[in-house]
């Protein structure tokens, strides 16, 4: 059950960063990128290729299942 609702809140998450990320200008887009690529250069590898494929998936225009399909496959990647 509780694995169950984080599924949920991440899902929330993933659908709420691609909504927001599609209704950002390109400029918006470019200072948010920037912005983001500043905040996780400290984190580890692994939760850094995390938020890069998010970041894909939000420029590819997908939805949140394959989104999160996208940071799955890169888990296992890495």
């Amino acid at each position: 059950m509780a694995e169950t609702d984080e599924i949920d809140r991440l899902d929330k998450s993933i659908k709420r960063f691609l909504e927001v990320y599609k209704i950002l200008s390109p400029e918006a887009k470019a200072a948010f990128e920037a912005e983001l690529s500043s905040a996780i250069k400290n984190n580890d590898e692994k939760a850094k290729k995390l938020y890069q494929a998010l970041l894909k998936a939000a420029k590819e225009g997908m939805d949140s299942k394959a989104a999160l399909e996208e940071m799955e496959k890169t888990r296992r990647e890495a």
